[in-house]
């Protein structure tokens, strides 16, 4: 199949399930997605500390890692580690990130529509909840499959073995799915595909609920109506 079709094709289900369902369909299929989203997490999670014959267990990536320090240490990280929280980029990166986000989450329709449709009641600590819970998706996910993919690139599963991932397939964001094909091959294929997809179509599904929200309450409604 054509890239382009089939990227005309992969948002059909979730166009035509958000026309007829509306913001319910939204925010079943969240939840779906989410529950997905969470069981692919783990089984990357398990798979790499506990059951892979790559790594298998929290010290044999400690060791890895710590040998990846040597070979490539990382410019402005304390003694080059991979393992260490003091890092300039990565205080650059959470400054930037808190204030990207912050902007986001008051810019962004669709946290006011979902906002706005759940019980007042039960608002604030189902977003206290969720922003607790949120955390552990991108330090499980992010943390794992990205020293994953540091830890095994001198494995020769590595795709790319024998050079490193380079600057351009990092910035495409291919560090999970390349941590995945070299933990499961084919089925690590599969399931980051599937990781990709269900987060896409949730997200993609809550925009076009809030777009359509405001051309059809703020404008056609106030103006033509």
């Amino acid at each position: 199949m054509h890239i382009a079709a089939a990227c005309f094709l992969l948002p059909l289900g979730t166009i035509i399930y958000t026309m007829f369902g509306g913001i319910k369909a939204t925010f079943l299929t969240d939840y779906a997605h989410t529950v997905a989203v969470l069981i692919i997490i783990l089984y990357f999670a398990f798979t790499t500390y506990a059951t892979s014959p790559l790594l298998g267990s929290p010290s044999v990536v400690y060791d890895l890692l710590v040998n990846a320090s040597r070979i490539h240490p990382i410019e402005g990280h304390a003694e080059g580690s991979y393992l260490t929280m003091r890092s300039q980029k990565g205080a650059m990166f959470f400054i930037i990130n808190i204030i990207g986000n912050f902007g986001t989450v008051f810019v962004d329709d669709a946290y006011y529509n979902k906002a706005i449709a759940v019980s007042s009641v039960s608002a604030l600590s189902s977003y206290i909840l969720g922003d607790i819970s949120w955390f552990a998706v991108p330090f499980l996910a992010a943390t794992t499959m990205g020293l994953t993919a540091v830890a095994l690139e001198n494995n020769p599963a590595f795709p790319s073995y024998p050079n490193r991932l380079d600057p351009i397939g990092v910035t495409a964001n291919l560090t999970l799915p390349i941590a995945a094909v070299t933990l499961l091959g084919k089925d690590g294929t599969t399931t980051a595909l599937i990781m990709v997809f269900m987060t896409i179509t949730s997200a993609m599904s809550a925009q076009w609920i809030a777009v359509s929200s405001i051309i059809t309450h703020d404008i056609h409604k106030t103006y033509f109506n």
